[in-house]
C-alpha cells in the first residue's frame, strides 16, 4: 500500500514540474542574449578549416544566434565561404598579417638565485 501511494505523490509531482506547453525565448530577452555563440573560426592559407564546423554544430544545437569571427591574412575569402554556412548569423573578420603565425617566446632571462 505504501509504495502505490508513494507512486502516485511521485507522478503528481512530475506532472506538476513538467511544462505543459515548449518555452520559447523571446528574440530580445536576457536568455536569448545568453544563448548566443561566438564560433573563432580557424582558416589555413586563405582556406576554412573543417574543424572550425564543430563550433558552429554546437551552437546551432545550443540555440541563439552564431557569430563567427576569423582573423589573418586572406580573412575575407574565409568569411565569404563561412558566408555559405548554414547557421552563422554575423561574420566579424580582421585581414591583418600579425594574426598568420604565433611565434615562439623568446626564453626569460635566469636570476641569479638559479
Amino acid at each position: 500500500m505504501y509504495s502505490v501511494a508513494r507512486n502516485s505523490v511521485l507522478r503528481q509531482a512530475r506532472t506538476r514540474l513538467r511544462p505543459s506547453h515548449p518555452v520559447t525565448v523571446p528574440q530580445y530577452s536576457a536568455l536569448s542574449r545568453l544563448l548566443s555563440t561566438l564560433a573563432v573560426l580557424e582558416q589555413k592559407d586563405g582556406k576554412l578549416q573543417n574543424s572550425s564546423l564543430a563550433g558552429i554544430t554546437a551552437g546551432i544545437k545550443l540555440g541563439g544566434p552564431i557569430t563567427a569571427f576569423v582573423a589573418g591574412s586572406g580573412a575575407k575569402s574565409v568569411a565569404d565561404e563561412a558566408a555559405k554556412v548554414k547557421g552563422i548569423d554575423k561574420i566579424i573578420y580582421v585581414e591583418s598579417d600579425a594574426y598568420d603565425k604565433v611565434g615562439v617566446l623568446p626564453s626569460l632571462p635566469r636570476t641569479c638565485a638559479e
